[in-house]
């Protein structure tokens, strides 16, 4: 019940800090006569709001169209319109109405993106929809955002079920306690960043090195990237970087609230730099500039920045018992901890810095992906 007051709150306080978003509640009369319904339960500059964009973006390009609901004012709902006809539902009534429109309208297709979605999927298919629901959340998350119930119902009323990584899948099912099926795949998304040209990767590289001299003058760069929070190890990537003071650790991202609570626990190491939040070819120059790329995550499904590291030749470390990464990462393109700990993350670094990898580019594009989502609407 606390936490469902909490959620209430939240849901407020987004409508609060975006009043503009107030003329998607209405119908957008750009829908088109058939599409893919695409729902996102919110509109933060968050993983799966950013895989929603991106996803709306392939589609688009493939040639199908998109109509995109958002169960949340918010930063991302000015992007998402400009991709595809954006409506915000605020309640379960008003995304029933919506789903009886589009149906009408021609569209029998839904794509649920993430599990806190899952309290849609039985409405959704009552209204003719055929629905695939990606599952991005590992089991702690569940537990943590009380999500067992929608959870559950996204894998008994869905038609097709979509996993990024194995042990996803297999910390779900248990959870939920629900048997594995023909209707659950595993597939990783692969990677949305577009590397640029060598001409611009050089110039951000640069540029980089030009604002923080300290990292041209030859030594080691381990670099992080996410929003500052706990769950992404930011206050773990600071006590590492206390305990390697030969090598520069940089961070680029969303600087949270937590960011001043872990400065204030862990200090601020004088061999630390915050980038602060950069665009795609900003990041290639922190990937390019890096030797090795240090994820710190205690809990995250499949991050993308893994595979975004790899697609700069960048080695990886991170910990086993994170989540998907061990799908991802071994001995040839970085090196696994047994757990989340500076400790060990610095021994790691001082092992990887000296050996040779061998990294190849990760199997499945982007476009991959999207295309093997409308493959499972397919009737069999």
């Amino acid at each position: 019940m606390k936490y469902k007051y909490k959620k209430q709150l939240t849901k407020i306080k987004r409508i609060f800090q975006n009043p503009g978003d107030f003329k998607y509640l209405s119908v957008n009369k750009k829908v088109k006569q058939s599409g893919i319904l695409l729902v996102i339960h919110e509109s933060q500059e968050l993983g799966a709001s950013i895989l929603a964009l991106h996803i709306a973006e392939e589609l688009k390009h493939q040639g199908v169209d998109v109509y995109i609901v958002s169960r949340q004012f918010g930063v991302m709902n000015e992007k998402y319109n400009k991709v595809a006809s954006l409506q915000i539902a605020l309640t379960t009534r008003s995304y029933e109405g919506i789903c009886h429109n589009l149906y009408k309208k021609g569209y029998r297709k839904a794509l649920m993106i993430t599990a806190s979605n899952g309290d849609l999927v039985e409405i959704t298919k009552k209204c003719g929809f055929k629905v695939v629901s990606m599952i991005h959340e590992l089991e702690q998350v569940i537990k943590m955002l009380h999500l067992e119930d929608a959870t559950r119902d996204m894998l008994v009323y869905s038609d097709k079920i979509l996993f990024s990584t194995s042990i996803a899948k297999n910390q779900i099912l248990s959870l939920c306690k629900v048997c594995d099926s023909q209707k659950i795949s595993i597939k990783p998304q692969g990677t949305y960043l577009k590397k640029p040209a060598s001409e611009e990767i050089k110039r951000q590289r640069e540029k980089i090195a030009e604002a923080y001299p300290v990292l041209d003058c030859g030594k080691k760069v381990i670099a992080g990237v996410g929003n500052t929070t706990e769950r992404k190890g930011f206050d773990i990537f600071l006590r590492t970087a206390a305990l390697i003071p030969e090598c520069e650790f940089i961070w680029a991202g969303k600087k949270e609230n937590y960011y001043d609570e872990a400065i204030e626990k862990n200090g601020n190491p004088s061999n630390f730099i915050f980038l602060g939040l950069l665009n795609a070819e900003q990041l290639s120059g922190v990937y390019s500039l890096a030797d090795i790329y240090l994820m710190c995550s205690r809990f995250d499904t499949l991050p993308s920045t893994i595979l975004e590291a790899l697609l700069f030749s960048t080695p990886v470390i991170g910990a086993k018992n994170s989540g998907g990464i061990v799908d991802i990462i071994d001995s040839d393109n970085g090196f696994l901890t047994e757990t989340a700990d500076s400790k060990q993350f610095a021994e790691a670094i001082k092992v990887g810095l000296t050996r040779n990898y061998k990294i190849e580019e990760i199997d499945g594009s982007f476009a991959e992906y999207v295309a093997y989502v409308l493959s499972l609407y397919e009737d069999e």
